[in-house]
């Protein structure tokens, strides 16, 4: 009976611990800040905007059907680490955790970054 606690709480053990780590994000309404997704990612293509993290080469959000509705910022110095100031910031009607970069006769889509 003792060697059946002892396996017990050997093996309780490792998932008592896993338990107690916390996700990038968590408790911070799940938003990642700028070094939490250049940690996860360091070769990112990222800006922030109204205190949020945007991140492009999300493979399915080019799939998706999205129609600017209207530009809401515009890139400036410090924002973006990649993007080009003056690059517009347009919001989709559609959904409102992605938004759309315009520059340069180019236009890329920006995923807004979580934690679990």
């Amino acid at each position: 009976m003792r060697l059946v606690s002892i396996i017990l709480i050997f093996l309780l053990i490792p998932s008592i611990l896993a338990s107690c780590q916390t996700s990038p994000g968590q408790n911070y309404g799940g938003v990642l800040s700028k070094k939490q997704v250049l940690k996860l990612d360091p070769d990112a293509d990222i800006f922030e905007f109204k205190d949020a993290v945007y991140k492009t080469g999300v493979t399915w959000i080019e799939e998706e059907e999205l129609t600017k509705e209207m530009q809401v910022g515009e890139i400036t110095e410090g924002m973006a680490n990649k993007l080009p100031n003056g690059a517009k910031i347009y919001a989709p009607k559609e959904r409102k955790d992605i938004l759309i970069v315009e520059y340069g006769g180019k236009e890329k889509r920006y995923l807004l970054q979580v934690g679990e």
